[in-house]
């Protein structure tokens, strides 16, 4: 798989990942933010975007298993197994 097909199927786990947040979720300085993210995906940051949307345990209940999945699988794609087990950690929490 090239590079640029990995990242299409990063972004496309983040940005599903995205979706499942909820219309009324927090964010901070020191959490998520949605611009922060949206940024960090457009300029292909992907480990940006990827921490930046896992900020949004800071100030809210956990979005469910599915988001998790979807962070899991991206860290997993971007060989980040540090990522990945800290949300197995979560998932398995919720």
């Amino acid at each position: 798989m090239s590079n640029t097909e990995k990242w299409k199927l990063i972004s496309e786990e983040l940005i599903a990942a995205y979706k499942l947040l909820s219309s009324d979720i927090k964010e901070s300085d020191f959490g998520y933010s949605k611009e922060d993210f949206l940024q960090y995906l457009s300029v292909n940051e992907l480990r940006l975007a990827m921490e930046e949307l896992d900020g949004v345990m800071e100030n809210n209940t956990s979005p469910g298993v599915l988001f998790w999945e979807h962070m899991i699988n991206a860290a997993s794609l971007m060989s980040r197994p540090e990522h990945a087990t800290k949300y197995e950690r979560f998932k398995l929490a919720t």
